[in-house]
């Protein structure tokens, strides 16, 4: 088994127009395994737009890496995936007791993510309690030039900063993290470009 692994979970590009179709569709969920920076593996699946099988598929994706890899942390970008399919991240550490660290890239506007969400599901009330309760325990953390705010469940905030600070040392997220995005997007891009001949 490999020790000292990490792995990042991000999503795939989508057309917009697949959010307004009654049969949403499909895109891209990656997991990338670092150890720690050497890229020993990525685990692909699916998720739907505007699903809410997000946290299920997030933890199949994990329990399928654990039988190889001793998993530091994973983590996350954000808690809304494909449009706003939720990963819980409470419920992923609850389950497999393995830390989770979600990154917010940007600052949220809870107000204005609570209005979309009324505008468009029955079930907002549980995906806004989700999105309010991680991101309102988030802290915020400078890293050169870079700027982001983290959420840590399952370490302290001192050991999740030490594990950031390592693995941003030559991006500005999370090197698994970075990977996940990159190869998700590109997934994603080719997926519905074919769509478009």
């Amino acid at each position: 088994m490999y020790r000292n692994c990490f792995l990042g979970l991000d999503d795939g590009y989508f057309d917009i127009a697949f959010k307004r179709l009654e049969h949403k569709g499909e895109t891209y969920l990656v997991g990338v395994v670092t150890c720690p920076w050497i890229i020993r593996d990525v685990l692909i699946d699916t998720i739907t737009i505007d699903g809410l099988e997000g946290t299920k598929k997030a933890l199949k994706i994990i329990e399928n890496a654990l039988p190889l890899y001793a998993i530091n942390a994973v983590f996350l970008d954000g808690v809304t995936y494909a449009g706003f399919n939720i990963v819980n991240p409470f419920k992923i550490f609850n389950i497999l007791e393995i830390p989770v660290i979600t990154i917010f890239r940007h600052n949220l506007e809870l107000d204005k993510i609570l209005a979309a969400l009324k505008k468009h599901f029955n079930d907002y009330a549980y995906r806004y309690s989700i999105i309010k309760q991680v991101y309102t325990l988030s802290h915020e953390m400078f890293i050169d030039n870079s700027r982001f705010r983290y959420t840590s469940i399952g370490l302290s905030t001192s050991r999740a900063e030490s594990i950031l600070k390592a693995l941003c040392k030559f991006y500005i997220y999370p090197y698994p993290l970075h990977v996940a995005d990159k190869t998700a997007s590109l997934l994603g891009r080719m997926k519905f470009k074919s769509f478009d001949k």
